[in-house]
C-alpha cells in the first residue's frame, strides 16, 4: 500500500534539522522503506508550484535537479509539476515522504489542491505536525528575526499593533485547521515539539515514529542539526552591528539619525527594508554566531502578551488534540536573564569588529542585494572615502 507522508512544519520545530538529516540519508532510507522525495532538502517551494500552477521565482536546489537555467526567474510550471507527478508514480519505496515547513501556512483552498494532486498515487497520505509553546516558540522565533535585522522593538510593535501579522505569535489553528477539514482529524497527527514527550526523548525518533518507520531507523540516520540558538550577547551584538550599519547608512544618504526618528512601527519596519538587510550583516553574524554566554528568551512581560494573545489558540488545540493541559507547564514564564555585557559595550565591540572585517561584502558580490536606496548610500561612502584617500 502506498502512503504518503507530508511534514508541514512548523517553524521553530526542528523542521530544518529533520529535512537535513533525511536529506543526507536518503539512500539508506529507501532499504527501510521511507523515500524521502528526490527533489530537494526542502520542499515547500516545490509544494507552492502544486497550489498556485506558477513557478515564478522558483530557485535553489531544484532548480539544478530539473536541469534550468540558473539565471531564470521564471518556469513552466508543468516542467515542474511533470517531474513530480513522475517521481510519485514511481516512488522507490512504500512510503514517501514530503516535508516543507512553509506548507503549515496554507489555506483551505490550498490544501485542497496539495490532496486532488497527490490522491492519485497514494492509498493513505498522512499529516505530520509539531507545535510548540508560545513562550519558548516566540523566543526562538523572536531570534531568528532579530538576527536578519528586525529590532525587539520592531517585533514588539507589532504584537500589539497587528498581533495576526506578528512574526512572533504561533497561530496553531491558522496553520493547522485547514488540514483537519481537507484530510480528517484522524489523519492528521500533531506532535508536541518537548523532548519530554517525543520517543526516546529525541527529536529524530520521534519523526520516525511519526512517519511509521522501524525502530531501528533512527541509528541509520546521518543526522544533521541545523539553526543553532544564539547567546544573548552574540544576538545583542549582532543587533548592535546592524545598528552601526544602519547609521552608516543614514549618514550617507543625509536621512535623519536613529535618534531622531520616532519609533512607530511604520517607521521601524521602513527602517528594517531599507537599512538592515541581512547581506549588509552576513560576515558578522558568521563571526560572532559561536560567542558562547546567557540563554536568550524574550523578556517575560512580552511573553505574557504573547500568552494571553494565544490563549484562544491555545484552547483549540487542546480541544482537537483531546489534552486539555498542554503547554499549561509552559507558563508562567522566568525573567529572561540580563546579558553579561552591557549595551555600550555591546556598542563598541560592534563597531571594533566592523573595522576588523573591514568592508567584505562588496555590494557587486554580496549574496543577496540590499534595497537601491541603500546601495547608492554605500557607494557614497565608497566614494567620499576614495576623495579623502581612505579608500
Amino acid at each position: 500500500m502506498a502512503r504518503l507522508v507530508l511534514h508541514i512544519g512548523m517553524t521553530k520545530t526542528g523542521s530544518t534539522s529533520i529535512e537535513a538529516t533525511f536529506d543526507d540519508s536518503r539512500d539508506a532510507l529507501v532499504a527501510h522503506g521511507i523515500d524521502y522525495l528526490d527533489m530537494g532538502q526542502n520542499h515547500s517551494k516545490l509544494m507552492t508550484v502544486v497550489v498556485k500552477n506558477s513557478a515564478k521565482g522558483l530557485k535553489g536546489e531544484i532548480t539544478r535537479i530539473l536541469g534550468v537555467e540558473k539565471g531564470d526567474t521564471d518556469y513552466d510550471p508543468e516542467l515542474v509539476l511533470g517531474t513530480l507527478r513522475d517521481r510519485l508514480a514511481k516512488p522507490r519505496a512504500n512510503t514517501v515522504v514530503i516535508s516543507g515547513q512553509g506548507l503549515v501556512k496554507y489555506n483551505r483552498k490550498q490544501c485542497e489542491r496539495v490532496r486532488d494532486f497527490v490522491s492519485p498515487y497514494f492509498d493513505e497520505i498522512r499529516i505530520v505536525v509539531y507545535v510548540r509553546d508560545p513562550t519558548t516558540w516566540a523566543s526562538s522565533r523572536a531570534q531568528e528575526n532579530m538576527k536578519r535585522g528586525h529590532t525587539l522593538a520592531e517585533l514588539v510593535a507589532a504584537l500589539h499593533e497587528d498581533p495576526e501579522n506578528c512574526a512572533i505569535m504561533p497561530e496553531y489553528r491558522a496553520g493547522i485547521e485547514a488540514y483537519i477539514e481537507v484530510f480528517g482529524r484522524e489523519n492528521v497527527d500533531i506532535r508536541v515539539f518537548d523532548r519530554k514527550r517525543m520517543v526516546n526523548g529525541d527529536l529524530m525518533a520521534d519523526f520516525c515514529a511519526a512517519i511509521g518507520a522501524g525502530p531501528e531507523v533512527p541509528g541509520i540516520l546521518k543526522q544533521s542539526f541545523s539553526n543553532k540558538g544564539a547567546s544573548m550577547e552574540a544576538l545583542l551584538l549582532i543587533q548592535a552591528h546592524y545598528d552601526v550599519v544602519e547609521d552608516r547608512l543614514r549618514a550617507a544618504e543625509g536621512a535623519p539619525p536613529r535618534s531622531a526618528v520616532p519609533q512607530t512601527l511604520a517607521n521601524l519596519i521602513e527602517a528594517q527594508d531599507r537599512y538592515r538587510h541581512p547581506s549588509s550583516n552576513y560576515p558578522f553574524r558568521q563571526a560572532v554566531r559561536d560567542i558562547r554566554g546567557t540563554k536568550w528568551a524574550l523578556p517575560k512581560p512580552v511573553l505574557d502578551t504573547i500568552w494571553a494573545k494565544s490563549m484562544a489558540d491555545i484552547e483549540w488545540l487542546r480541544g482537537v488534540t483531546g489534552d486539555p493541559g498542554l503547554f499549561a507547564d509552559a507558563y508562567p514564564p522566568a525573567e529572561a536573564p540580563a546579558p553579561a555585557w552591557n549595551t555600550e559595550t555591546l556598542q563598541d565591540v560592534a563597531r571594533a569588529l566592523e573595522e576588523a572585517l573591514g568592508d567584505v561584502m562588496q555590494v557587486e558580490k554580496r549574496r543577496s542585494r540590499l534595497p537601491g536606496p541603500a546601495r547608492q548610500a554605500i557607494r557614497m561612502l565608497h566614494k567620499a572615502k576614495r576623495a579623502v584617500g581612505l579608500g
